[in-house]
């Protein structure tokens, strides 16, 4: 009982409502965003990565602060604090040798850095979260609002292709038919989501009140959807953060109300601490039944959540992939996978937790929110 109550005052913490900054003076419109997303372009094709996310990391003290990419760049195009405000200059700011993964920080560099001990500050420390796994004396740094977006800087780089080793997506033909088709004839489409914190939007940087405005994945699948097909793409997100998949469950009346035509399903994040992946099953079936019984023209895309924190002990990794292979089971006509899970798997053997988290624990970054919105989409865009 004790830690069942630990964990739903954590939850409530992490899914506490962020006060937005101050307004600027305009918000660009997702649509005029949209170009330099780059959202049809994803980091499992070609050769050239846009805006990667990282921080920069003192691991040793005397050394340099290094940043780590997903691919050898041959070449780095730009680099620019995740906000957008400020340029960085090769030589001035970092060091880079072609053929590398890491930069290098110069001594007078204006980049933001972390030192590897700030990662896990004492329990109690400002921007510390309990708990540690196996240290009940360090936390994990954390911020709910816009403090990693702060110290992330966005590097657009080439590689050499064909470097990908994780699963490539592709256009769910089989599964999502009806929805296809209706694109494909610039039909109007409801795609209505359920979800946890991170559909909601959590550390999207228009989320959080910072620049450079950038909405969360589901905006921005909406949006994209638009612009590919010219069809009328209405967006209901009901996703709420600290729900599990059985506040979903309560939801779905209210949710299949607006006659969706796609619904996302995207749960996991707040259910693997919970080690309990048959009643995750018998309730994603429950919620396949109901959207089934509803309207069976009605198609669905189970999202598997993106990897929390292997150091906090409420996103145990070991649980993500049975979890993961839950949602798996159920893809055949009518039901999709977008494998998130797999993706941050990809993403975490190359880069460090804290590139591409934008709370430290159990969100996306606005790089992380595009790689969902990419991942989504190529189930649906050619």
């Amino acid at each position: 009982m004790q830690v069942e109550l630990i964990t739903a005052v954590l939850i409530l913490l992490l899914s506490a409502h962020v006060s937005p900054a101050a307004e600027p003076v305009t918000k660009p419109s997702v649509e005029s965003m949209l170009p330099s997303l780059r959202l049809l372009e994803p980091v499992w094709r070609g050769d050239t990565v846009y805006r990667e996310s990282l921080i920069f990391v003192r691991d040793e003290e005397g050394r340099p602060a290094v940043g780590k990419l997903l691919f050898p760049a041959e070449e780095i195009i730009a680099i620019h604090r995740a906000d957008g405000t400020q340029a960085f200059e090769a030589g001035r700011d970092f060091t880079f040798t072609p053929g590398e993964q890491t930069l290098a920080l110069t001594p007078e560099s204006r980049i933001p850095l972390l030192a590897a001990a700030d990662l896990f500050p004492p329990v109690g420390a400002p921007r510390s979260i309990p708990h540690k796994t196996g240290d009940k004396s360090r936390g994990v740094l954390f911020d709910n609002e816009h403090w990693f977006h702060d110290q992330q800087v966005e590097v657009t780089y080439k590689h050499k292709p064909g470097k990908w080793a994780g699963k490539i997506p592709k256009l769910a033909n089989e599964q999502l038919p009806r929805t296809l088709a209706r694109l494909r004839a610039k039909q109007p489409l409801t795609l209505a989501v359920s979800g946890d914190s991170i559909s909601e939007g959590y550390n999207a940087s228009l989320f959080s009140g910072a620049p450079p405005w950038m909405p969360p994945y589901p905006d921005l699948v909406a949006a994209q959807l638009r612009a590919s097909y010219g069809a009328n793409v209405k967006l209901v997100n009901r996703a709420v953060g600290g729900w599990n998949v059985a506040r979903g469950q309560g939801d779905l009346d209210a949710l299949l109300a607006t006659n969706p035509h796609l619904v996302i399903i995207a749960y996991g994040m707040n259910d693997v601490g919970g080690r309990n992946p048959e009643g995750y099953r018998a309730a994603i079936a429950d919620m396949l039944a109901q959207t089934k019984k509803h309207d069976a023209d009605t198609e669905v895309i189970l999202v598997a959540t993106m990897l929390g924190n292997s150091q906090w002990v409420h996103t145990p990794r070991e649980m993500f992939r049975p979890y993961r292979d839950v949602l798996a089971s159920f893809v055949g006509p009518g039901v999709a996978l977008a494998d998130l899970t797999d993706l941050w798997e990809q993403i975490l053997r190359r880069k460090r937790e804290i590139d591409v988290n934008g709370n430290g624990v159990n969100h996306p970054s606005d790089f992380g929110h595009r790689l969902y919105a990419q991942l989504i989409l190529a189930l649906l865009v050619e």
